[in-house]
Order: structure tokens, then sequence, then C-alpha cells
């Protein structure tokens, strides 16, 4: 099953976006893309992942139950610590799509949202759970995930990460 997500702004803050899959189509929220001159993935645990293709696999935790990993080795994304190889120097592990309102509340995750808003002059998105319970509702028969990330010329950050497998609307 092919999901997309296009990331239509960027701020210092946050990127937003919109997932679709099917006729389901949601808001997303990550933070800003912060490139590293040391590894394509960008910097762990405070940036959104690059634009590309990335295998979905289920990941449930206490944290976060019944959500779904990120998964591209060529762009140094991979499920858990012990799939990275021993010649990566640099990676990230546990990209989850999961629940939350705020880019703060986010360690380099996607969350989903129904409804975009501003709040003191900050974006957030809004019926976080609920949104994910569409979503899942939406894959849950679907074991072969693939996401597709790409963002509007508009949204592209000035320092592009040019690397195989990277899209852009």
């Amino acid at each position: 099953m092919l999901i997309t997500l296009i990331r239509d702004y960027r701020d210092p803050v946050c990127t937003l976006g919109t997932i679709a899959v099917n006729a389901l189509k949601l808001q997303t929220l990550e933070r800003p893309w912060l490139h590293s001159d040391i590894n394509v993935c960008g910097m762990k645990g405070i940036s959104c992942v690059p634009v590309g293709t990335y295998k979905l696999v289920p990941h449930s935790s206490e944290a976060h139950p019944k959500v779904w990993a990120l998964v591209n080795p060529k762009l140094g994304v991979y499920h858990w610590d012990n799939d990275i190889p021993m010649t990566c120097a640099l990676a990230r592990t546990m990209v989850l799509i999961h629940a939350a309102n705020w880019p703060e509340e986010l360690r380099g995750c996607i969350a989903v949202g129904k409804i975009r808003a501003k709040s003191n002059a900050h974006w957030m998105i809004q019926q976080s759970r609920d949104a994910l319970n569409e979503l899942r509702n939406a894959l849950n028969t679907s074991y072969d995930l693939t996401l597709i990330i790409s963002e509007l010329a508009s949204c592209a950050p000035s320092s592009a990460v040019s690397t195989e497998g990277v899209t852009t609307a």
C-alpha cells in the first residue's frame, strides 16, 4: 500500500504537510529540517527525515503502541539500534508516526492530526489521537507499506539533501 506525505510549509520550529492513503487525508507535523554535514539523515532527534521513500514497519512500545517506524538504510534510517550495520557511523532509529500536537513533543518523528492551528504564533495540529486511529484503520489490513515523502518547492530547505530515493513534488 502506498502512502504519500507532501510537506507544504516550513519555519524554524516545524514542518507541516499532508499524509494521504486512499481517500484518507490527514495533517502532519514534524520538526524542521536540520542539515548535518556528517550524515544524510539530518540531526537525530531534532530534525525531520529527508525526503525519500521509506518502508513502514509496525512498532509498539509503552509510549507509542501500535504505530509505525520509517526504514530506509540508504538514507540512514533504521527501525532499531541493532539494525544499524557496524560500518555505519551515524544513523537514525525509531523515527515513528504517532500522535502529538506540538513540534517539541517530537524527537524526529511524524505526528498526524486532523486540523492545523496556530496558538501563540506557533503551529500545532489538533485531534491527533483521532487521526492516528483513522490511520490505523486505513493501514490495518496491509503489511506491505511504503511511505513517499516529498515537499513542495516552496517548502524545500536551503541546504537540500541530494541522495538516491529522494523525490520532490
